[in-house]
């Protein structure tokens, strides 16, 4: 179903029954936010072909594809999360508390995962090992990206907390 299409059937559920203003608009975040997941997935996807053909026609620039692969998939969880925050279908009428709880366990499983390569920073050959990027820094990397994730999550809930709270009071 095309958008425009969804907002005429919206137009006349509304009509039809007043109360159902706030299960038009959370499907209509759910449809956002759903292209907006698949425009990820297709950017994950890309981004790991055109690294698979430059690691086996140029050069592997990263020790393991794995670690790769995983960076590419928090950037584009990173995207995925901008780009729901500027079309403002981030954050769902219902559902709140599982997004904030959502929000501090990325924050909580990248510090824990994080911290096992942030402390091996000292050691020989962390950032370049053989030419290469090593493990350990692209795992800290990640773990450091999906932590900013997290964050980004509560900063934008937060954000449109106070502008609810703003719109109430006027």
């Amino acid at each position: 179903m095309r958008l425009k299409s969804f907002d005429k059937f919206c137009e006349r559920l509304i009509l039809s029954e007043p109360g159902s203003q706030k299960e038009v608009f959370d499907e209509r975040q759910n449809v956002m936010r759903s292209r907006l997941a698949i425009e990820a997935l297709f950017l994950y996807v890309g981004m790991t072909i055109v690294n698979s053909m430059v690691t086996e026609l140029f050069y592997q620039w990263a020790e393991s594809q794995m670690t790769v692969t995983l960076l590419f998939a928090v950037i584009c969880l990173l995207w995925w999360e901008i780009r729901c925050a500027v079309k403002g279908c981030m954050l769902a009428v219902s559902g709140r508390y599982a997004q904030k709880y959502s929000a501090v366990m990325i924050i909580v499983i990248g510090a824990l995962n994080g911290f096992r390569y942030v402390f091996d920073i000292g050691e020989e050959d962390y950032f370049i090992t053989d030419g290469k990027l090593s493990g350990d820094f692209v795992f800290a990397l990640c773990f450091l990206l999906m932590i900013g994730c997290g964050i980004f999550m509560l900063c934008v809930m937060r954000h449109e907390e106070k502008r609810n709270e703003s719109e109430v009071e006027q």
